[in-house]
């Protein structure tokens, strides 16, 4: 079976870049910060949880995994939670863990 994985990090919210990662098994994309700190996000170039399962949605992945947060956040299910609101299938990274690529079945 075919899989597909797409690594996206260090971008502002862009729309244009779901066109690069359409309809694959496993996003991993930055969550660096909640969207009430969206202006934070703007200046230095990264996105929020909710927007991150905005793009996922966009681009019809089958799960998305957030990464790189901001050490602001002590609870990182808020920012989970945040992007589940809009993208359901959605789960935090975790250093040293090992996520598989379930493959699609057609």
């Amino acid at each position: 079976s075919l899989r597909s994985y797409a690594f996206c990090s260090d971008t502002t919210f862009n729309p244009s870049l779901t066109s690069y990662f359409e309809g694959v098994d496993l996003l991993y994309h930055e969550a660096t910060f909640m969207e009430a700190d969206s202006p934070r996000a703007a200046e230095t170039f990264h996105c929020t949880a909710n927007q991150a399962g905005q793009l996922a949605h966009l681009a019809g992945v089958k799960k998305l995994l957030l990464g790189h947060f901001s050490t602001r956040y002590s609870d990182l299910n808020e920012l989970l939670a945040e992007a589940q609101t809009i993208f359901p299938n959605s789960c935090l990274s975790e250093e040293g863990i090992t996520y598989p690529i379930l493959p699609t079945h057609e």
